[in-house]
């Protein structure tokens, strides 16, 4: 138990593309927006890890074709993500036209690949032994939105303390390309290796 508890605080303070776009819309719109998109990104995560737990992922990544069109989806979504970001110049953030809200956090959730190797780990490693699996699911996710909570609002605060904080132009800018670079990276890493992954395993 101890160890799954570690392995969510860890998962959870390791920045994913989801965690990275909190902490940019958080800079741009401040909190009110913030905590819309948050509270999509956290729904967006249940739903995740009720998918990778019920195994109906596993059962989609036995199809090559459709695995490899999800993951395009997933690349050309979290690139418009990385490019708003990117491209915000000297406004530190997101540029959009609209505030980006809870159903913005929840789709982009449900398309990073990042999102199902972590829950494929939490939940389907770290066996509780002493637990059906129905109890097991329950309880763990009991525990991860414990957690999930106040980590997502940290870097929430994270994003808007930034924001107030007097930095330059040429700072600024490079804060947003250094997010939107790193966002595509763990975006695209994340679904090579789990389609690599589930290569080795039908192997």
């Amino acid at each position: 138990m101890l160890s799954y508890i570690l392995a969510v605080v860890v998962l959870t303070a390791i920045p994913g593309p989801g965690l990275l776009t909190i902490f940019g819309i958080g800079s741009a719109f401040g909190y009110r927006a913030g905590i819309s998109f948050t509270a999509g990104v956290y729904f967006g995560a249940n739903i995740t890890a009720i998918i990778v737990f019920s195994g109906f992922s596993s059962l989609l990544m036995e199809f090559p074709t459709l695995r490899n069109a999800l993951f395009f989806m997933s690349l050309m979504y979290f690139t418009y993500f990385a490019a708003r970001i990117g491209f915000a110049g000297s406004e530190l953030g997101i540029i959009s036209k609209s505030t980006p809200g809870c159903r913005s956090g929840t789709i982009l959730m449900l398309v990073n690949p990042k999102a199902y190797m972590t829950m494929s780990a939490l939940y389907l490693g770290f066996p509780l032994h002493s637990f059906n699996p129905v109890n097991e699911a329950i309880i763990k996710m009991i525990i991860a939105n414990i957690i999930w909570i106040p980590g997502h609002l940290l870097w929430l605060y994270a994003g808007v303390r930034v924001n107030d904080l007097n930095l330059s132009l040429k700072t600024k800018r490079a804060i947003n390309i250094i997010l939107a670079i790193t966002i595509l990276a763990i975006i695209f890493s994340s679904g090579v290796f789990q389609m690599l992954n589930s290569t080795v395993t039908r192997l």
